[in-house]
């Protein structure tokens, strides 16, 4: 429970000031001097509470002028007339206190006496006026509770008690009354809020989370949306604030799967590049991968967040779509209605592009037969004839690739204007078939390969 209330008291700034003033006078006739006691005392009290009880006093100081010649009336701040023309000379002000009672912040109070002396036919007005500045002690408490506990305070009445506090609270004031001076209190009370948690998920029916169970309303078209908060409560109270934690929940109407795939923008650049694009409504993803569409798995991988898949190579891709259920391992008790659809694809192999001519001699430029775009997954074989059908060069899996200006996969079997003995071909025109056996079918290329020496050997 908290602390018992520790009282700050601070004392504002008391002042008190008096003068006379002659209002009138009649020619050759003195005035009198007076001066004005508070609770008897030529100075003030160090500070005026609420509930002080103040005498005012004055005095003549002129002992040949009797006090029977001498008329006064007191009037406060308020106007309010106090004594008149009796022989009574002090008034005493008091400022009642009650509980709840919420007061000014300082109230400046007047009291004024006004003297009326007749001397003869002579008559002297005067008058002594003094401010006093009434303050109380104000003490602010202050404390912290988490969002939706409780908090118990001590008041003047007794103990107060707010249950699940959503929001920070600023009691009334309170007058607590003391031996010296009365208090006026209040607490300030603020709230820390939840450590605040935010989840979503989909399913294809019902969803239990704790004691909750989302159901489609009846007659509900299409997907059907909640919201569901529960608050955990912290594993140490002393230290941390509760946890709000809130879970939205999708419940499908129609499950949805349709694999996008562009074959013209995976085979646009120097390498093959494209992306699988998902139309769908599930939020979990299952691919495989068969480099060759026999069948046979080369690679499987899970994608969860992100229905999209960036491939570089050319095959078969295979997606099974579910509703993720990893959010199990946070919110233990969650449990969702699943189902699934599949949907494949082929990325086919790019159209090669075979050069037609090549320039032997080692200046870089076309000195090799070599293949943009091949694929070397892929069984191939070169072979080379000369104008007379002579085959003068033959290569199974041929692997020369020509890509981002340089030469790649070269070797002591890349054909440069040789044949397969090492012996240098002349000049001229050549025959090419080169047999691909590419995605979707084999492929067999065919064309003219012009060898041209430049001299430079």
């Amino acid at each position: 429970m908290f602390r018992k209330i520790i009282f700050l008291l601070v004392i504002s700034s008391i002042a008190i000031s008096g003068f006379a003033q002659k209002s009138k006078r009649k020619t050759n006739t003195q005035s009198p001097r007076f001066e004005l006691y508070i609770n008897n005392e030529r100075e003030p009290a160090a500070s005026y509470c609420p509930n002080d009880s103040i005498s005012f006093n004055f005095y003549n100081l002129d002992p040949n002028l009797p006090d029977s010649v001498i008329t006064w009336r007191w009037w406060d701040s308020y106007y309010i007339l106090h004594s008149t023309l009796d022989n009574v000379k002090p008034i005493k002000l008091a400022w009642p206190v009650e509980s709840g009672v919420i007061y000014p912040q300082v109230s400046q109070y007047t009291v004024s006496v006004f003297i009326e002396i007749r001397i003869g036919g002579d008559v002297i007005y005067d008058t002594l006026t003094t401010k006093i500045n009434i303050d109380y002690y104000r003490t602010i408490l202050k404390a912290e509770v988490c969002q939706g506990r409780d908090i118990t305070i001590s008041t003047s009445q007794g103990e107060r008690t707010f249950t699940d506090v959503q929001g920070d609270i600023i009691t009334p004031w309170d007058t607590l009354q003391t031996a010296s001076c009365d208090s006026l209190v209040r607490w300030e009370i603020k709230v820390n809020p939840y450590n605040f948690e935010t989840y979503e998920i989909k399913s294809c029916g019902d969803v239990k989370w704790g004691e909750h169970i989302i159901k489609r309303p009846e007659g509900h078209q299409g997907d059907y949306t909640e919201e569901v908060e529960r608050v955990f409560p912290a594993r140490n109270p002393d230290l941390t604030c509760d946890t709000l934690k809130t879970l939205k929940i999708t419940i499908i109407d129609k499950p949805e799967l349709l694999m996008n795939f562009d074959q013209e923008v995976f085979c646009k650049g120097e390498d093959m590049l494209g992306v699988l694009e998902l139309t769908t409504n599930f939020t979990a993803f299952d691919w495989t991968y068969d480099k060759l569409d026999n069948g046979k798995i080369d690679t499987a991988f899970t994608i969860i967040e992100t229905p999209n898949l960036e491939i570089i190579r050319s095959g078969r891709y295979r997606v099974v779509a579910y509703m993720d259920t990893s959010l199990y391992k946070i919110l233990h008790d969650l449990r969702i209605t699943n189902c699934s659809l599949t949907a494949d694809t082929l990325a086919a192999d790019c159209k090669l592009i075979i050069p037609n001519i090549i320039t032997p001699g080692g200046n870089q430029m076309n000195d090799y037969f070599a293949i943009r775009k091949l694929n070397l997954d892929r069984e191939n074989e070169l072979t080379i004839y000369d104008r007379w059908g002579k085959n003068v060069f033959r290569k199974k899996n041929y692997r020369a690739i020509f890509k981002h200006g340089e030469y790649f996969n070269l070797d002591e079997d890349t054909f440069k204007g040789l044949t397969r003995g090492g012996q240098k071909l002349p000049d001229g025109a050549y025959y090419y078939s080169f047999v691909y056996d590419a995605l979707p079918k084999k492929i067999v290329y065919s064309g003219t390969i012009v060898i041209i020496k430049d001299g430079a050997e």
